[in-house]
């Protein structure tokens, strides 16, 4: 490989930091906050690391590794924004290095075109410095808490190098090598990998892919049968399993459909759609319309329903079948379009996610790379035998596009500066985007004074949907808007706000139900008293469809109690408070403050054994947790106390 090659990718490496700086600054968004409070429990004494690290809830493995990552950010850099917004672009700037050594191993195991050229040596760069420099990566770079996928995709990258080196150490009988690489580091990598956000758990899959692809037999000779039986194991068999327990309605994956408003086939057919939308955007950046806001992606209903859905799969049909016929003329092909599809096969498939988000092509848009490469090699070379001067004309060609994607990225990281441009780009190109219209509205009040017409136009946009829960959220906003700027709260809509029928609770919705009752609880709004909310929540939620264990029912239930605690009916807050609790999803919180309802009632053996049942909840360096209890078994003394003296 020339010297050049590497020295043509540090200075891609600076660009990328040069093009990303100013978004550095720029604000927390969407779940950052919610994902970084444990720091600041940290931060101010209330917890200690540790509950930071393994306390988080987040997916099926606790992201442990992620979080003590933003541990170790706020140790080097302190707690501001900029700081965890470096934290991810260093990260950034080590997976390009990882992507260009993945390409180089691949480029030399032949593993782009069947006959590569001399030029095909400076496709690593080229395909390093397009992932480096792609504008649809601004929304995961810059997206605080997706550090998570990103260091997920890091740790996958390990793995795919240790499986590419391994099995070339195994081809060449370097057993010691071999082994280690394959047997140890490999599944370390995977671990690391799911202990950062669960797509790491597809890394096994992702070797398996390279295995079928990239260590095919040659003609006439057949595949060793260990071989096969990694492939079977770590690419077919869980392919089989998803499908037959996506089949058997499994309630890992089905469960969550019931607070959504679209079906496991919709979201099946959608995702057909979205997946040709996030190769188009790979192809063709849409600049200004890249971003958080894609909420408001339209669901196919059926085949038909848009009408893009069938040739969608139609088209993934094809394009599949057509890799594979050509995956010994064109490997690269078969080979991206395998890590692109595998890379989707957590978020982008039969999981109740919603249906679009940008940083989910953090690490398969390496293998859609890859495919264009190979493709474009392939068209290079058949160029070359007709021309002499094609190397200069896609040299040409590979410096203005990696230029122009630099300047691209740059805009983006620009927008991402500061919210107000973020927002202001969401209305222009997603002015039904339910999520932008609530950002919108909380800039609209935080102004001061408050631009209450301003927020009420959003609001209004939002209760004027076609979807019954985006016209619920834009009534409670509504509410809570008319609330907060001291009018009295319109009937109509708080008998609208609390619904005539059960339907999805969603996390913008619970979260803005949340808001308002924090805010009545604090100061009362005419025409919707303390009370009158707790009814209308605990009536809400009675007539909902969802499980009592679903966190949008237990933390709603725990706002009505505190709601008629603040109207002195003790009773009522008891019992919904019971209800929060009963379930067993709730949090410590919620059982301590069980615990201080039944104490005020009197009844000293209940309360007891609630904060029995908190202390079994809360890990040991839940530092202001503990002393809640302490303080709570001081109370119940105290009161035992007083009762024995009272009878003596």
């Amino acid at each position: 490989m020339p010297r050049l090659v590497p020295l043509a990718l540090l200075a891609t490496l600076g660009l990328t930091v040069i093009v990303y700086w100013v978004g550095l600054h720029g604000p927390l968004v969407f779940d950052d906050a919610h994902n970084l409070a444990p720091i600041n429990d940290w931060l101010e004494g209330r917890v200690g690391w540790r509950s930071v690290v393994f306390g988080n809830g987040s997916g099926l493995f606790g992201r442990s590794l992620s979080m003590a990552s933003f541990v170790l950010n706020v140790a080097l850099l302190g707690p501001a924004t900029w700081g965890f917004k470096l934290g991810n672009l260093l990260i950034h700037l080590v997976n390009g290095a990882l992507v260009f050594a993945l390409f180089s191993g691949l480029i030399r195991l032949g593993a782009l075109t069947r006959d590569s050229s001399r030029a095909a040596r400076w496709l690593p760069w080229l395909g390093a410095s397009i992932w480096l420099l792609h504008p649809l990566l601004v929304s995961t770079v810059l997206y605080v808490v997706q550090r998570m996928a990103m260091l997920s995709a890091l740790f996958t990258l390990l793995a795919l190098l240790a499986y590419l080196y391994g099995r070339v150490a195994l081809t060449e009988q370097k057993w010691r090598r071999a082994y280690t690489l394959l047997a140890f580091v490999v599944p370390l990598c995977t671990v690391l990998a799911m202990l950062s956000k669960e797509n790491g758990i597809l890394a096994p899959a992702l070797c398996g892919l390279v295995e079928l692809i990239v260590f095919q037999p040659a003609v006439g000779e057949r595949r060793h049968w260990q071989a096969k039986a990694f492939i079977g194991i770590a690419l077919v068999l869980p392919a089989l399993v998803a499908v037959i327990l996506t089949f058997a309605q499994l309630s890992l994956i089905t469960a969550g459909y019931a607070n959504r408003p679209f079906t496991l086939v919709e979201r099946l057919l959608t995702e057909a759609r979205v997946l040709w939308d996030y190769l188009g955007a790979v192809l063709a950046p849409g600049g200004p319309r890249l971003g958080l806001y894609h909420d408001d992606y339209r669901i196919s209903h059926d085949l038909l329903d848009p009408v893009r859905t069938l040739p969608a799969l139609v088209g993934w049909a094809a394009i599949v079948l057509a890799g594979w016929r050509l995956r010994r003329i064109i490997p690269g092909l078969a080979l991206g379009l395998g890590i692109f599809l595998v890379g989707q096969a957590l978020e982008s498939t039969v999981f109740p996610l919603l249906s679009y988000f940008e940083h989910r092509n953090y690490l398969p848009i390496v293998g859609a790379i890859w495919a264009i490469l190979s493709v474009l090699a392939f068209i290079a070379d058949a160029a070359r035998q007709r021309t002499h001067n094609a190397a200069p004309i896609f040299g040409v060609a590979a410096c203005t596009l990696v230029l122009v994607l630099a300047v691209a990225t740059a805009q983006r990281a620009n927008v991402w500066a500061n919210q107000r441009s973020l927002l202001a780009q969401a209305l222009l190109y997603h002015p039904d985007s339910k999520d932008a219209r609530m950002d919108l509205i909380a800039q609209a009040m935080a102004q001061d004074p408050p631009a209450i017409a301003e927020a009420r136009v959003h609001a209004d946009h939002l209760r004027a949907s076609n979807k019954p829960s985006t016209q619920r959220l834009g009534t409670v906003e509504r509410v809570m808007i008319d609330c907060a700027s001291g009018m009295a709260a319109n009937p109509d809509l708080v008998h609208q706000m609390f619904g005539d029928r059960p339907g999805p609770i969603e996390l913008e919705l619970m979260l803005t139900f949340e808001n308002l009752s924090d805010g009545i609880a604090s100061q009362p709004c005419p025409g919707l008293s303390p009370a009158q909310m707790a009814n209308g929540l605990s009536a809400m939620l009675d007539r909902s469809t969802l499980s009592a264990s679903a966190t949008e029912i237990w933390r709603l239930r725990y706002r009505a109690a505190n709601l008629y605690l603040v109207a002195n009916q003790t009773q009522d807050a008891i019992k919904q408070a019971k209800m929060a609790y009963a379930n067993g999803a709730a949090q410590p919180q919620v059982t301590i403050f069980v615990a201080g309802l039944l104490l005020d009632d009197g009844d000293t053996a209940g309360a007891t054994q609630m904060l029995d049942a908190a202390e079994r909840q809360i890990r040991p360096d839940d530092i202001l947790a503990h002393k809640l209890i302490n303080d709570g078994r001081t109370k119940i003394l105290a009161v035992e106390a007083a009762g024995i003296l009272w009878r003596n």
